[in-house]
């Protein structure tokens, strides 16, 4: 922290990991034994995380551009990014945010917690930069495809290699990955796309425009395309896999419309891509390559989650760090009641969501080490709730933070304005929050939401034993039987009506799962106190954007000291 004249705080952060105590304590019961081994690496990423706040603020302000250049003979569409961009890739890639995940040493001895790990170090790079976020995020979801295909097709040797440069520290020999799949007559239609694909002799081209692409240049790019003579929907799509360098200069078929202009994560190019006989290399064909794209769609949807929650926590960490250091009408902004209950409610909401988003990425974990077929839908369905609710959050706590400061947190001098820009995608990006309502909706007929009382009622058997834990208890037992009887009364109305009616029987569900998730987090020592105070908040904001009604205010106002206390470290 450094203050200049006039009262006014402005927050340097020298490490993201130090000055999180909470999630430092969350991040330590959730590994365990392994904790002291790997202490040392969100150490080091703390670090990067906070070198990545000035560079991320500078990349914002210098937009990439498109550049064409010839290479024998051939022109080629090429993106020029300011020098930042290209500093923050190696405080990210050239660290091992993808590559550790791969790494054949570590996943000897730490299989069990590779998504844990990539995804809580991500958490932290997040905070300050989520433009880069989003490649990082395709990069590991192409990667994931391609070693899930390597299974079926071991002798495959060109996504082996694509594999290998995916997988690279190097950032030289890196192949950053991309998703092409929106298309502007369809959007979120998926069935509506056009883009064909043919074949010649062996291979494979694909011609047809693709609407928003983002990390547009990347060299390896998973790409939907309708197969020959196929039937229209989403059965007829294949799933393709472009690389730029492979053959040689297939780039110059893959031509730059434009970028968009976006309003948040802007230095990140998104782009309109026309292909011009490109050629690509099959990964599924037909009646399969939309179910393997969802593969990458439904991982694509942790990372939304957990960039969510990096941005909730850089907000909440600047609100408290100002008010911790301003003056205003006689005293600090953090011991005015008005200011402590707003502050509190975020911090709360943050505790929520951390229980969530890490208890989605541990069942990640536990489906991709040999799960059960339950605990597989029960992770799609928690997928989806998790990605829905904490984008919503992102956006509401960014403005919050921002309100809590004043003025000076809108001037774009400061990191709020690029949070609050940056969250507003997060609701829109890997489905939107009514298309992943409806989602939920579908896993309801299919009663995937019995595994969820299931599983809180599990939770409710463990702590019912705990001493003083009754009231809690009790408290989550009334959840939970009014969340059954809002889904028999959701079942029984005509699809019409459910459609209304299933947004909120996913917030509602969203919000019992949470308060069970922060009670069976409360069982350890460490957490109890923080997460008591969480629970009592949050089961009084029935929905998860809602604020806190007055009427509850006074009344847990005793909460405020611990939540605030545990949530910083004074800077």
């Amino acid at each position: 922290m450094k203050t200049i004249d006039n009262n006014l705080p402005v927050f340097t952060p020298q490490n993201l990991f130090n000055e999180d105590p909470i999630g430092k304590l969350f991040i330590k019961k959730t590994l365990g034994k392994d904790y002291a081994t790997l202490e040392k690496t969100f150490i080091e990423f703390g670090k990067y995380a906070a070198l990545a706040s000035p560079l991320s603020m500078k990349a914002d302000q210098c937009l990439p551009q498109i550049k064409k250049i010839k290479i024998k003979g051939l022109e080629i569409d090429t993106i020029v990014y300011d020098k930042s961009y290209h500093e923050l890739e190696e405080l990210s890639y050239g660290k091992g945010i993808i590559s550790i995940k791969y790494d054949s040493k570590w996943m000897n001895s730490y299989s069990s917690i590779r998504h844990f790990l990539g995804f809580s170090l991500g958490y932290y790079f997040a905070q300050s930069e989520m433009s880069l976020y989003c490649p990082i995020c395709m990069t590991d979801g192409v990667g994931r495809v391609l070693e899930k295909h390597l299974k079926k097709y071991p002798n495959d040797e060109i996504v082996k290699k694509a594999l290998n440069h995916i997988s690279s520290k190097n950032i030289n020999e890196l192949w950053q990955g991309a998703m092409f799949l929106t298309e502007k007559q369809g959007g979120s239609d998926v069935g509506a796309n056009k883009v064909e694909a043919h074949k010649i002799k062996d291979q494979w081209y694909l011609n047809g425009e693709k609407w928003f692409c983002s990390n547009v240049d990347a060299q390896a790019i998973l790409a939907l395309a309708r197969m020959p003579n196929a039937p229209s929907g989403t059965k007829g799509l294949g799933l393709f896999l472009i690389l730029r360098q492979v053959p040689e200069n297939n780039s110059a078929t893959i031509k730059i419309q434009k970028l968009k202009d976006k309003m948040g994560v802007r230095s990140m190019p998104t782009g309109e891509v026309n292909l011009v006989d490109t050629k690509a290399h099959l990964i599924s064909g037909e009646g399969e390559g939309l179910k393997s794209m969802l593969e990458m769609v439904n991982f694509s949807r942790i990372y939304n989650s957990v960039a969510s929650l990096a941005i909730i926590r850089r907000a909440i960490l600047e609100a408290l760090v100002f008010g911790d250091n301003r003056m205003a009408f006689g005293k600090k902004l953090n011991k005015h009641p008005l200011w402590r209950s707003s502050v509190s409610d975020l911090i709360a909401e943050h505790i929520g969501i951390i229980t969530l988003v890490f208890e989605t990425i541990r069942l990640l974990d536990k489906v991709d080490n040999g799960g059960s077929k339950d605990e597989l839908q029960l992770l799609r369905m928690m997928t989806a709730f998790s990605k829905a609710i904490t984008a919503k959050l992102s956006v509401f706590c960014a403005s919050e933070a921002m309100e809590l400061i004043g003025g000076n947190a809108y001037i774009e001098d400061t990191i709020l304005p690029k949070l609050l820009r940056d969250a507003q995608v997060l609701p829109i990006w890997e489905g939107t929050t009514n298309v992943l309502t409806l989602e939920s909706l579908r896993s309801f007929h299919k009663q995937t939401h019995l595994l969820l009382f299931k599983k809180i009622e599990k939770i409710l058997l463990s702590i019912k034993s705990i001493e003083n834990f009754s009231k809690y208890v009790k408290i989550l037992e009334q959840h939970l039987n009014s969340d059954k009887k809002l889904m028999k009364k959701l079942l029984s109305k005509d699809p019409a009506q459910q459609e209304i009616l299933s947004r909120e029987c996913m917030e509602k569900l969203s919000r019992t799962l949470t308060l069970g998730l922060i009670l069976e987090s409360a069982t350890d020592n460490s957490l109890r106190e923080i997460c008591l105070a969480a629970f009592l908040r949050l089961h009084n904001r029935i929905y998860c954007i809602t604020p806190l009604s007055s009427a509850f205010s006074t009344e847990l106002q005793d909460t405020e000291t611990v939540l605030i206390n545990m949530s910083y470290i004074e800077c």
